[in-house]
């Protein structure tokens, strides 16, 4: 079901081929939003399950911080669950250096040299190249170019760097690259020699430190061409090149894709949570931690440093590529942080946090994101402000409502703790910096620009344009979610009688039972028989749903206008049929064995080819090689090695698959791959994408459903695959809901096949890319936002037509599973206190706040998102209330 698992975001609804249809319907009604400035429109993050703390206890925790290098309340959480973050830690201030199992990034350097003395891997000249563009207008009369093409390791993202020079000349830098050796050169990325910040927020300059234009972002590629020219003034000297492979999102055996933004429902919650999104300032902004973007906490060598309070925040750009895709967001932050904090070796990324183009927000510097922590992203006026780095480059694009809207958010939550107006002013005092030669005092906006202090035109022209929205913006949420109001605990009231108390006469039991409060669609006391939630759909509802092409092809839809209608915008276009790596998910760290078939060769990494003849061939690892054994043949080849010959496999798995249709056994047409990856084997099949697409499309819908239903799923289910296609890793999907449910020919039916025969090679482009084609069951009537122009949030009445019994569904929950949920003894009571704003209830539950007690009898609240709250209780959707 295409779908989402790191970021990832979540799974849990089951396929289409498992939902009975049965009567159901719901009302639509739109329900008010929080008031905007200038926009109605809530952040269109694709938000994780994420863990709440209900924090308000900000301002005190990084006044308590007071610029402590190290204090004891800045130590990582370590290994606590990611689904609840009590409000004391989040007061205290804790975070995590990185993820317990960081991403695995890999790094190739080349060393240039400098234009006046090369080395081999690089060429020199005092000509710019025809067609390679400068990042600024400028002569080149004087250049001096230095040049090299780098190859053979997959990267996506390029990094370069020179011995920091005080007063180095106008340097421009041009990248393009190839995804494939042989395919064409991409445009070329042009950026100019950044200003030479102290980024390491202490105001010293080690000598060992490094400058450059910054990271850029290539997406997945072979090669590089990189040309570096000095326009004027002082060359550069040991230029360096570093190809960067940021590795994937889970490099462990769970199977995930990579950083994949999950495009569809689990069957079953996942067995581990996802990366998470936790809740701070009362609710106003959801920050993912270090670990979802999968920090390395090696790289780190820089200690935390604190300021009393934060007076302003300081608004960025990254200057990296635009058109990134959400489940390439993690691999972009873990490029910014190694070139920060291992190749210009400032020890740390220099923002406290990083905003993507859909919204969601990134804990940047460790240190604690309700404390002051000093950044490295403002030379000289790093204590006591706050960076945001919003991830693009925004003197070409203008930034998206979805990241205004979180600057906003970011901005509101950092001041407001501190009772600092958005749209007051702030005195600071700071520099050197690249702007001010000497200290100096200015009186800026307590929202300002980068280019405010240093010589730089950052945040671009784009950025500048937000500033008055967002500090507007910014003032409202403050407003709103009650940030910065001082709560003062009542004083005792001590009783002095003068003469001895007359004991109260005894309460009598009540004859009858109270009946509890009636509950409301946001609000619900606990009964003791448990507490009924009501609720819509059947997955997260982004995109097709399944039930609604159904429905729309009953009601005379075809294919094309099925997909338009849940992916407006987009186009249909032509893909051929590539090839396709399916990761085998059943026999990750196992084994396997062939049924016995004619023609079985295997090819290993040395070229050393072996005829298998028909016998039931059992594949098992040993270190960096495979024993392929049968009877009292035994071979040891040297991974990875490859099986073809026959037109069909069958294998018979060493354990289970416990996914999709599950079973022991799976058979298709292709070949197959096994290796050594994360140091333990892994098996991958390669086939043409149209026939990977039998075994997904009955997988994911009936076979008697419509033709058009059918059509439409194929259509979204191929447009999700070749949107996964990528040279970057060792394959492309996993044959679980981790991406698409893939059973092979077990799959297989005739009205599938011909859905597939029926739209060959179709799939849905905007602007001539493939999209990323969500899906999920039912809709519950009412589509949720994507966080892009094609995945709007809008009624859906062909769910409705199709009467699926997941449109409409309730659920009793025990106290004992809502205590669990929470972290709690007990559990009396359940608010929604967010909603996206659209549909019925008010739409989907963002935030949900559990209200009870700990063992200690102590009253307390936990809040989770309404996916953590979902995936807790084996709710069908977070489209759900208390009451009908």
């Amino acid at each position: 079901m295409a779908r989402n698992t790191t970021a990832r975001r979540w799974a849990i609804a089951l396929p289409a081929t498992v939902v009975a249809a049965v009567a159901g319907g719901i009302a639509l009604a739109p329900a008010a939003v929080l008031p905007s400035a200038n926009s109605s429109a809530q952040p269109a993050a694709k938000t994780a399950t994420a863990p709440i703390a209900a924090a308000n206890a900000a301002a005190t925790a990084a006044a308590a911080a007071d610029d402590a290098p190290n204090g004891a309340d800045a130590a990582a959480t370590g290994d606590a669950p990611a689904e609840i973050e009590t409000a004391a830690a989040v007061a205290a201030g804790t975070t995590v250096k990185g993820a317990a199992i960081p991403a695995k990034v890999s790094v190739r350097t080349v060393a240039l040299g400098s234009a006046s003395s090369p080395t081999t891997h690089a060429k020199a000249s005092t000509t710019q190249p025809a067609g390679v563009p400068l990042a600024f207008n400028a002569a080149t009369d004087q250049a001096r170019v230095l040049r090299t093409l780098a190859s053979g390791t997959p990267f996506s993202a390029v990094g370069v760097t020179w011995q920091r020079d005080a007063s180095l000349g106008k340097v421009s830098v041009a990248v393009r690259t190839r995804a494939e050796t042989s395919a064409p050169f991409s445009a070329w990325t042009t950026v100019a020699s950044s200003e030479s910040d102290d980024r390491n927020g202490t105001n010293a300059v080690p000598a060992e430190l490094r400058d450059g234009p910054g990271v850029i972002w290539t997406g997945d590629a072979v090669t590089a061409e990189v040309v570096v020219t000095t326009v004027s003034g002082r060359q550069p000297v040991d230029v360096k090149v570093d190809l960067i492979d940021p590795g994937t999102d889970t490099p462990t055996n769970t199977v995930t894709d990579g950083d994949e933004v999950a495009q569809s429902d689990a069957l079953v919650p996942a067995a581990t949570a996802q990366p998470t999104p936790t809740t701070y300032g009362n609710g106003v902004v959801k920050i993912y931690s270090r670990a979802a973007w999968g920090a390395n906490a090696a790289y780190m060598k820089w200690t935390p440093a604190y300021a009393p309070k934060v007076n302003a925040i300081v608004v960025h750009h990254t200057a990296t590529a635009n058109n990134y895709t959400a489940d390439q967001v993690p691999a972009i932050i873990r490029s910014i942080y190694y070139y920060m904090a291992v190749t210009e070796k400032y020890g740390d990324v220099g923002y406290n946090v990083l905003i993507d183009r859909f919204g969601r927000i990134w804990e940047g510097r460790y240190g604690g994101l309700t404390r002051a922590v000093v950044g490295a992203h403002a030379g000289g006026f790093n204590t006591g402000t706050s960076g945001i780095g919003i991830i693009g480059d925004h003197t070409k694009v203008a930034v998206s409502a979805a990241a205004k809207e979180a600057v906003a958010r970011y901005s509101a939550f950092k001041l407001g703790t501190g009772k600092v107006s958005p749209v007051g002013t702030a005195k600071l005092t700071g520099g050197p910096s690249t702007k001010f030669k000497t200290k100096t005092t200015l009186t800026l906006p307590t929202i300002y620009p980068h280019q405010s202090t240093s010589a730089t035109t950052c945040p671009g022209k784009y950025g500048l344009n937000i500033m008055a929205w967002v500090r507007t913006r910014a003032k409202a949420l403050v407003t709103a979610y009650k940030l910065g109001a001082a709560t003062v605990a009542p004083a005792p009231v001590v009783n002095k009688p003068t003469t001895p108390a007359t004991p109260a006469a005894p309460v009598k039991p009540a004859t009858t039972p109270t009946t509890p409060p009636t509950a409301t669609a946001n609000n619900a006391t606990v009964p003791a028989t448990g507490l009924t939630v009501y609720g819509a759909g059947f997955g997260h509802g982004r995109g097709l749903s399944q039930y609604g092409a159904k429905g729309a092809a009953t009601q005379g839809l075809n294919a094309a206008q099925i997909v338009n209608f849940y992916y407006p915008g987009t186009t249909l276009a032509a893909k051929g049929n590539p090839s396709i790596r399916v990761r085998l998910s059943a026999i990750d760290a196992g084994t396997f064995t062939f049924t016995p078939v004619a023609g079985l060769v295997a090819t290993d990494a040395g070229k050393k080819v072996v005829a298998l003849d028909a016998q039931a061939w059992n594949v098992t690892r040993s270190g960096s090689n495979y024993v392929v054994k049968a009877g009292a043949k035994t071979y040891t080849l040297v991974a990875p090695v490859t099986f073809t010959g026959p037109k069909t496999l069958k294998l018979t798995y060493g354990k289970a698959k416990g996914d999709c249709r599950g079973g022991t056994t799976v058979t298709f047409d292709g070949t197959l791959t096994a290796l050594v990856a994360d140091n333990a084997s892994r098996f991958v099949a390669t086939m043409p994408l149209d026939t990977y697409l039998k075994g997904v499309v009955a997988s994911e819908m009936p076979s008697s459903w419509p033709a058009a239903a059918l059509q439409a799923q194929t259509i979204a289910a191929r447009t999700y695959a070749a949107a996964k296609i990528t040279a970057s890793r060792y394959y492309d999907v996993v044959d679980t809901q981790a991406n698409q449910c893939w059973d092979g020919a077990l799959s297989e039916t005739a009205a599938t096949n011909a859905a597939i025969a029926a739209t060959v090679g179709k799939v849905l482009t905007v602007n001539g890319k493939v999209i990323s084609a969500e899906f999920s069951s039912d809709s519950g009537g009412y589509t949720a936002s994507g966080g892009v122009a094609y995945l709007p949030a809008k009624a859906d009445p062909y769910t409705l037509a199709a009467q699926s019994s997941g449109t409409n569904w309730t659920k009793v929950v025990t106290p004992a599973q809502l205590a669990t949920a929470a972290g709690l003894t007990t559990v009396t009571a359940v608010t929604v206190t967010k909603r996206t704003g659209l549909g019925r209830w008010g739409g989907r539950a963002e935030t949900v706040t559990l209200t009870g007690t700990l063992a200690t009898g102590k009253v307390v609240t936990v809040s989770l998102t309404g996916d953590a709250f979902r995936i807790k209780l084996g709710l069908r959707s977070t489209y759900l209330g208390f009451a009908k």
